[in-house]
């Protein structure tokens, strides 16, 4: 299908494989056809199991695909060595039916699955590689199609396309296929990597073909008798000869791999029961209710000895399940600050929630079902435990403060752009990360309080520290170090003292904060999953594989972040990704009309001025990075416009709706950018300075745009910038309270935006132009303020989902009537927008995420034994 070389991506600096098709072949329009839709198949795919692709193109003649380069070993080349260990295969198994699920539910089958493409990554990642037999199975007049346009033009009825020894029966028939198909390829594979024999090899690929049609194989207990018996069913399920009795979700068949991975200590060894007459249906009947039973029966006990003995001495099973949040209570992910945190002796776990726009701290004991808020607590963020776990400490209101759970909270120090997690350490001394324009670095004070005291490094000059935490000494401590620009985009992790300005470098291939777990483990985020690696804190030596724990975790990569938090009892806590988007219209009475084809986690749905097309951020969860798209409406195919791999949202339109401005964190925290709408990787930089910057809004007439400018110290201030070369902008918004979210009324005399000044978010209405008196619009808060195109009716999100509607009297001083219901969003508001006429509203909804916090018990059993201490 082609050759593929080493590559370099000489604009970002990074290395990548390029796949091109042979000058001799690309004159053969079939092959062409094939190359290209493998790199639109590919393109639409993002998750951590399946291969990257960057972009497609030609040159001089010659077709490339440039993609992710993966450095590794291919399964064919792991199985030389014959069977693998039941805790490799389980590993490698789950992953790659992951990742084949979510192709499957992007509507692509692969339809050459087979170890020479299934790649294990250095860090243990499994990839699967080559869609370039793929096919998309969705129509192409469906409203559920994937991003990338659908490829017509399907295979000729007889033709046999795919690999001998890995095809389905209907495959090898000529038949259509469908995802079911690759699940047969899937059981072939795991068969081989159990027995390190082929289940379909005979003398000839026609003698192969006729046996995977008609022949069942040897079973696996008789070639493997340690494999556990409810691996053999889910392979016989995997190798049924009709579609129908095989998974009826390939997601089904990952939950099923991952919960045999996970609960590999609970399965009895063995060779299966021979039961020739118990169909591959039947057999999952009895293999779910025994591995919930296992889970059921391990849960209490685990949780009770995971607190009370150190982790070498925990029992074997490993315990997963979720922290279900209190009605009303919802929780989100810090970009740059900690969210939750479970307590060192892994009781306790604290969130950050958030219920009708109050934020504060909420605790849970993992021997509980109750929830509880702390009071004093009101606009906590980045909470962290006490080595002992007696005391709270989190940032709040420019403080560094404590909670003692004896009295109300008392302030440690100021810290008034604190940004990272702190961490407290065992000689009593907290670090912390300040960001921002004013003596941003490493910082440590004592926990009793005090005056912080600055640390400087001699590492790199200009560097910037963050997500310091302590070793087991209390003095020494690991930080990520990162000089911001162009050209060095690597976080170097590194090792500190309280006691010294020397620091050591470990490794500048963790792109995560990490934290150091006894008896010697570092665990950090690695492409969207949780990992584990062992480390010896004396050696400052990393070795052996990062061993998955949790796959699909919330992960930053601008500010490194990893929504986690570990224990010292075998304990961990991690924060999901956010559940994916819904983008649909609405009427006016809350009926869904029409469902728009923006998959993913989006964010900012935006229509363009003439209504015919959408712009929105949407999340990669292996770069943990949003990239700016433009959908459009009446074809129904979407367009990336952000290529690179650093962080770009909140998409604004021009007047003119030939260009989209839009925030970026190329060097550091995020900026303002332009890009024109239809011309994908020409991003330029529109206005820096330190801060945080995201656009708002474009006036009518094109001239300004506006803009809130974000800090710890008066939370969000309302800009506005002449869209002029060499112009600067002037303040509208600025205090102590949030301000934000703002838009232009059509007439363009007036803003509506968002406020904090009266103890809640709340919308208000201004002149544009001069020191104009503010006209409250909502009662009892709101958020998203949205205009009607003749600006005769202002629309807004009450705390409790209700979208509002308030008439009002255009002009250069607008009078707005009283708000009403419309009707009530059931979910996750993350954005929305409403067309011309106000009839139509398109929504950027979610399901409310009511388990947002996973936590594993005795996760030690997954990473294997630990480096020494």
């Amino acid at each position: 299908m082609g050759e593929v070389y080493r590559a370099r991506d000489a604009r970002l600096g990074r290395e990548l494989a390029l796949k091109v098709l042979p000058t001799a072949l690309a004159t053969d329009a079939e092959r062409l056809k094939r190359f290209e839709k493998e790199a639109r198949s590919a393109s639409a795919l993002n998750h951590p199991n399946l291969v990257t692709i960057h972009d497609i193109g030609s040159s001089n003649g010659i077709e490339f695909i440039a993609m992710e380069l993966v450095e590794g070993r291919t399964l064919r080349e792991i199985l030389v060595d014959g069977a693998l260990p039941s805790r490799t295969l389980f590993g490698i198994a789950a992953q790659a039916a992951d990742g084949l699920a979510k192709a499957h539910g992007a509507g692509i089958v692969h339809r050459d699955l087979k170890p020479e493409n299934l790649m294990v990554s250095k860090d243990g990642f499994v990839k699967i590689l080559d869609f370039g037999l793929a096919k998309l199975t969705q129509p192409e007049d469906t409203s559920d199609h994937t991003a990338a346009p659908t490829v017509s033009g399907a295979t000729e009825p007889g033709v046999v396309m795919g690999t001998a020894g890995y095809m389905s029966p209907e495959q090898a028939l000529g038949r259509p296929v469908d995802f079911h198909s690759d699940q047969f390829s899937l059981g072939s594979i795991l068969y081989e990597m159990a027995t390190g024999k082929r289940a379909f090899q005979k003398g000839s690929a026609p003698e192969t073909l006729t046996a995977i049609i008609r022949d069942e194989p040897e079973p696996i207990g008789r070639l493997a008798p340690l494999s556990p018996a409810p691996f053999s069913w889910i392979v016989e399920r995997c190798l049924a000869k009709s579609a129908d009795d095989r998974y009826a979700s390939t997601r089904d068949l990952a939950r099923d791999l991952a919960t045999l991975r996970d609960r590999a200590g609970e399965t009895s060894s063995g060779a299966a029961p021979a039961r020739a007459a118990e169909t591959p249906r039947r057999r999952q009947k009895v293999w779910l209710p025994w591995a919930v039973a296992a889970g059921l029966a391990v849960l209490a006990g685990g949780l009770w000895v995971a607190g009370r003995r150190p982790v070498a001495a925990a029992p074997s099973p490993v315990v997963r399940f979720s922290i279900v949040l209190p009605e009303g209570v919802q929780f989100e992910n810090g970009d740059i600050e900690g969210q939750h945190a479970i307590s060192p002796d892994g009781r306790k776990l604290v969130f950050v929630g958030g219920a009708l726009g109050r934020r504060r701290l909420y605790l849970r004991s993992l021997d509980s079902l109750e929830t509880r808020p702390l009071e004093g607590t009101d606009g906590a963020i980045s909470p962290f435990w006490s080595p002992d776990s007696r005391t709270l400490g989190f940032f709040a209101d420019g403080k560094l403060q404590r909670l003692d759970f004896t009295g109300p909270p008392r302030t440690i120090a100021e810290a008034s752009s604190l940004e990272t997690l702190p961490s407290w350490g065992s000689a009593g001394q907290i670090i912390f990360a300040q960001i921002g324009p004013t003596d941003p670095g490493l910082f440590v004070v004592d926990a009793s309080g005090g005056q912080p005291r600055r640390l400087v490094y001699k590492d790199r000059e200009k560097a910037n520290g963050v997500w310091a935490s302590f070793l087991p000494d209390g003095k020494r401590f690991l930080y990520l170090s990162r000089v911001f620009g162009p050209k060095d985009r690597r976080w170097h992790l590194r090792v500190g003292s309280t006691e010294s300005p020397e620091s050591t470098e470990i490794s500048d291939a963790i792109w995560s904060r990490v934290e150091y777990v006894k008896p010697g483990y570092l665990v950090y985020g690695n492409q969207g999953a949780l990992v584990a690696q062992r480390f010896d804190a004396d050696t400052l030596r990393l070795s052996g594989p990062a061993v998955t724990l949790a796959e699909r975790i919330f992960y930053f990569n601008g500010p490194a972040q990893a929504g986690f938090s570990t224990s010292e009892t075998g304990v961990v806590s991690y924060e999901k990704l956010a559940v994916p988007s819904r983008v649909a219209w609405l009427d006016r009475s809350g009926r869904e009309v029409e469902k728009i084809g923006l998959d993913g986690i989006v964010g900012a749905a935006r229509l363009s001025p003439d209504g015919r097309a959408v712009a929105a951020y949407v999340w990669d969860e292996k770069f943990g990075t949003n990239d700016v798209w433009v959908h459009d409406l009446s074809r129904r195919l979407s367009l990336r416009l952000t290529l690179g791999v650093d962080d770009e949202q909140t998409p604004v339109w021009s007047a003119d709706g030939a260009r989209i401005f839009f925030r970026g964190d190329q060097f550091g925290p995020p900026d303002l950018w332009t890009i024109p709408s239809s011309s994908p990787g020409r991003e330029s930089l529109l206005f820096r300075r330190n801060g945080v910057q995201h656009p708002d809004d474009v006036s009518p007439d094109g001239r300004f745009l506006v803009f809130t400018e974000w800090s710890r110290k008066t939370n969000g201030d309302l800009w506005l910038l002449p869209l002029a070369e060499g112009a600067q902008p002037t303040p509208l918004e600025q205090g102590p309270y949030y301000e934000a979210g703002a838009r232009f009324s059509p007439d363009g005399h007036s803003l509506a935006y968002v406020s904090g000044e009266a103890g809640t978010l709340e919308i208000y209405v201004r002149p544009l132009e001069g020191s104009g008196e503010r006209i409250r619009v909502s009662a009892t808060g709101g958020r998203m303020p949205r205009w009607r195109r003749d600006g005769k009716e202002l629309f807004y999100v009450a705390p409790n989902g209700d979208l509002m509607a308030t008439p009002i009297r255009p002009g250069t001083r607008p009078e707005p009537g009283n708000p009403s219901v419309l009707f009530r969003l059931e979910g996750d508001v993350r954005d929305y927008d409403v067309d011309a006429a106000g009839q139509r509203f398109l929504v950027d909804l979610a399901p409310t995420e009511r388990a947002p916090i996973g936590v594993i018990v005795n996760w030690p059993a997954l990473a294997g034994p630990a480096s020494a201490p």
